[in-house]
């Protein structure tokens, strides 16, 4: 029996049933105002198109969507498809790499993620929040730039560009946050 929320109680990572669609809380916010109704506004991510949209849902009530988490581990990629691991049955998941097209960007050889299942139904996989990578390729450092926050290109092991301060070398290994895709620091284990 699925569980009724209202949407000023919606906090990030719920998933919920509007419209006949299944999605993720990315964001959200409630302004209440003295002579009326709180709006709430939702960042949602639509769990089988992956489309992010802004929702307003002041004033309904929504069905609690039970979407479960898996621990899986990403074994490797076969054509069109990446093979994931589940953790705990050692069954391997297939997903689809056209509905990972932002997270290929962080998933390399031995990641752990949450593959998200409502019912059966696999939807998506979950990153976690930041992830440290190493650099393939950095621009060299432009001298006399000493500006605090002057960046230069660098590109990832998978192929992802971004941008880094000077000091970052080809080779380091950096933390990058998985939601933006920026650069957070370095990590200096």
């Amino acid at each position: 029996m699925s569980q009724i929320i209202h949407a000023k109680d919606l906090r990030r990572g719920n998933t919920i049933i509007y419209k006949n669609n299944l999605l993720l809380v990315l964001e959200n916010s409630f302004n209440k105002t003295a002579m009326r109704e709180g709006i709430v506004k939702c960042k949602v991510k639509n769990l089988r198109t992956q489309a992010i949209t802004t929702e307003v849902l002041t004033g309904e009530k929504l069905e609690q969507a039970p979407v479960s988490k898996v621990k899986a581990t990403f074994s490797y990629s076969e054509g069109v498809n990446y093979i994931f691991m589940d953790n705990e049955t050692f069954e391997t998941v297939e997903f689809p790499v056209k509905k990972l097209e932002w997270e290929k960007n962080f998933i390399v050889d031995g990641m752990e993620v949450n593959v998200l299942k409502y019912n059966e139904e696999i939807l998506s996989v979950d990153l976690p929040d930041q992830v440290t990578m190493e650099i393939e390729f950095a621009e060299e450092a432009v001298q006399g730039n000493s500006v605090t926050t002057a960046l230069k290109k660098a590109r990832l092991s998978t192929g992802y560009e971004l941008d880094v301060p000077q000091f970052i070398k080809t080779g380091e290994k950096v933390i990058i946050n998985t939601t933006n895709g920026t650069y957070v620091g370095r990590d200096n284990k």
